[in-house]
């Protein structure tokens, strides 16, 4: 196993179980403890843990702006339970306009059983996904400065490109969601994409998981009033459930 592949799933346990230790960790990875450490230090660098005596805890800070390669990992079953839901929604003909997150990239894995679908994005995740259905699938890049972290296209060529473009729906995830502050994001040049990409839209659906859940980033992208549908993979709370519905907004569990 690589080195890049042990520390995802480190993450990803990290992500569902909060904290890890060093003795199991290099059991499970057969490695020797110094490896694990050395991992541990590596991911703390980036400021996605806090390394303990012993092990590491998760640093729950939501303005992390956490590379595309751990994101990946995290909640990956739900995100794609998620995925199978929101792909009954698209139609043949759709034009979609779909972020860079690793959900809307799940989505994306499925549009291969579509036909004659447009696809306006900034991700070169999702971009690569669809370059060999040319036949049934249309994509257009937004252009833009390239953020490695998140493998996305951002900046004013990207905005440019999205003002003069539509969309019938858009796949919108987000970093955190609350009730009274709405959607937020970490980044705020990718929030800058994401609030261009929900106002070209007819519909929005947007993907929050469970981790996203009563958690607020750095920048506004919307508010309830600005989606037509949530996308999540565990059941809300019924105060919540009733303040998004009645906002005339779908929920939809997956």
């Amino acid at each position: 196993m690589l080195a890049i592949e042990r520390r995802q799933k480190i993450m990803a346990m990290l992500n569902e179980n909060k904290s890890v230790l060093v003795p199991e960790l290099a059991k499970l990875f057969n490695v020797t403890e110094e490896t694990i450490r050395r991992d541990l230090e590596k991911l703390e660098k980036e400021g996605l843990l806090k390394r303990t005596y012993g092990g590491a805890v998760l640093v729950e800070n939501y303005n992390v702006d956490i590379p595309f390669e751990f994101r990946n990992v995290t909640n990956i079953e739900g995100k794609k339970q998620i995925a199978l839901s929101l792909i009954k929604y698209i139609e043949d003909g759709d034009t979609l306009v779909m972020d860079s997150s690793t959900s809307a990239l799940q989505v994306a894995k499925l549009l291969k059983t579509k036909k004659k679908i447009t696809v306006i994005t900034n991700s070169e995740q999702i971009i690569d996904e669809l370059k060999v259905f040319e036949d049934t699938i249309k994509v257009i890049s937004t252009g833009g400065t390239l953020r490695n972290k998140s493998l996305s296209l951002v900046g004013p060529i990207a905005e440019q490109t999205l003002r003069s473009l539509n969309a019938n729906k858009a796949i919108i995830s987000c970093k955190g969601f609350d009730i009274e502050k709405g959607f937020t994001e970490s980044n705020e040049l990718e929030a800058q994409v994401k609030k261009l990409m929900i106002e070209i839209a007819d519909k929005v659906y947007m993907i929050a998981d469970h981790t996203k859940m009563n958690k607020t980033a750095l920048v506004n992208i919307a508010t309830l009033d600005d989606v037509d549908f949530i996308f999540t993979d565990k059941i809300l709370p019924p105060s919540q459930e009733n303040a998004i519905r009645e906002k005339n907004v779908e929920i939809v569990y997956c």
